[in-house]
């Protein structure tokens, strides 16, 4: 991984997932269009209640408090960006996504609820740059469709100051991290759904410190 580019195929994920229709999300997504875990808990009994559930969990263990400024990186259809934005009025979200239907998305949702408090950025992670610092840096999910997780984080670190926080979420195998490769017809998710990926293990992000 320390030998890779910071990210492999983006454009083919691209293609696989974040070009798609928004109209075919709003199919198989609940309200909020999260496209990422949710937590159902003993009190849950809809796909809209845990999106809620896990959009709040996450403001919590991010330590997210009115005024900050925050970057979601990797921020999809915005499901995150406008829970904080709406749930923290006095903040400021920034959001990167790689899509400029996922960009649009959000900036109509934006304009429907009056919210002026959001920016959206359409880029490449792996060639975008920017001056900016933030009180709090979040990313859901992302990380799985990384490399190279030092020149990220370095990357990142640029965008932080003394006080910031980094809250990353991403899925893991408990011992193993893995490439998603397309070696034979069985490897249907390297090949049609998540070419490029990893399978980060538990403890792989200690190795980047």
């Amino acid at each position: 991984l320390k030998e890779m580019p910071i990210a492999l195929s983006t454009d083919k994920a691209k293609a696989q997932h974040y070009e798609l229709p928004t109209s075919f999300f709003k199919l198989v997504l609940g309200k909020n269009l999260k496209y990422s875990s949710t937590y159902f808990t003993s009190n849950t009994s809809t796909l809209d209640e845990a999106e809620e559930a896990m959009l709040a969990l996450y403001c919590e263990r991010a330590q997210v408090k009115d005024g900050q400024t925050i970057l979601d990186i990797g921020c999809g259809w915005g499901s995150l960006t406008l829970f904080i934005a709406k749930k923290y009025p006095n903040s400021h979200v920034t959001g990167i996504c790689n899509s400029t239907t996922q960009k649009e998305f959000i900036e109509e949702k934006c304009s429907e609820l009056g919210m002026s408090n959001v920016v959206i950025y359409a880029v490449d992670i792996t060639s975008f740059e920017m001056e900016s610092t933030f009180d709090r840096i979040i990313s859901i999910e992302m990380f799985e469709h990384m490399k190279n997780y030092g020149k990220l984080l370095k990357k990142i670190s640029l965008w932080m100051n003394q006080e910031s926080l980094l809250f990353i979420h991403h899925f893991c195998h408990k011992v193993f991290a893995y490439h998603f490769e397309d070696i034979n017809e069985d490897d249907w998710m390297a090949r049609y759904f998540f070419t490029g990926g990893t399978m980060p293990s538990g403890s792989l992000l200690l190795y980047f410190q």
